[in-house]
């Protein structure tokens, strides 16, 4: 059997590096794309340099992981390009080479949740402009959007590629020991990350979010598509249960 070829964007450190070794030690090829190392260097908040990358990959694709992200500490605007603009674009330009059967995961966050836009404005912002979309915001709240955005175009995009055999679900994770954990304390606040932590034991590790992602990409998931897996150690469950009282 030929080994399976798969795009992991972030591939350089967190769960994009375990992502990426989970993959190669199970037999895949790994296209490892990152903004500072890996196979391919590309900005993420440069659409000239999507296309540039997306062009330089040949031959088919049996997956697409779309790891990389920014923190809440970024630039509002870098966060909407590298969060929901990167992974959309990455796509369109690829999509022409996924192979029937391939699968594309994202990366989320169960702070998505917290952005209070219904599934119809959602639609809209997904079809503006991104300059158009890029209203006054903080980091943390652009983060947010980007994120429950990006849950909203995978949603589509699995509706769009579903002729073309193709399978798109998110993953979205609660903290995580990361390089950029620092970044979330910064920007969320520090004693809402050790709440989360209190709340079910710990932090994750990138391993077990990767573990995540790396079942979607495969086989096994055939019948998982559009849809978003809350990662997050019981978090979700757990502090809906004690807001619920």
């Amino acid at each position: 059997m030929s080994r399976r070829r798969i795009l992991v964007t972030g591939a350089a450190s967190g769960i994009g590096a375990s992502l990426a070794a989970r993959l190669q030690a199970a037999g895949d090829m790994v296209i490892g794309l990152d903004r500072t190392g890996g196979d391919m260097v590309c900005d993420l908040a440069d659409s000239a340099a999507i296309a540039a990358a997306a062009a330089g990959i040949e031959g088919a694709l049996d997956g697409i992981a779309h790891v990389a992200g920014l923190p809440g500490t970024a630039d509002p605007a870098a966060i909407m390009a590298v969060n929901l603009d990167a992974p959309r674009l990455l796509t369109e330009a690829l999509a022409s080479r996924l192979a029937p059967g391939a699968s594309i995961v994202a990366i989320a966050s169960v702070t998505a949740a917290r952005c209070p836009l219904d599934e119809g404005a959602k639609d809209d912002w997904l079809a503006l402009a991104p300059t158009a979309r890029a209203t006054p915001c903080d980091g943390k709240t652009a983060y947010e959007y980007s994120k429950a955005l990006l849950i909203r175009w995978v949603q589509r995009a699995a509706d769009s590629m579903r002729a073309q055999g193709v399978r798109v679900n998110a993953v979205s994770p609660g903290p995580v020991e990361t390089p950029i954990l620092a970044d979330f304390e910064a920007s969320i606040g520090a004693d809402r990350i050790a709440a989360a932590a209190a709340l079910t034991g710990r932090h994750a590790r990138p391993d077990e979010i990767a573990a995540v992602a790396q079942f979607l990409l495969g086989s096994d998931a055939v019948w998982i598509n559009g849809t978003d897996i809350k990662a997050d150690g019981g978090y979700h469950a757990f502090r809906t249960i004690a807001e619920a009282g």
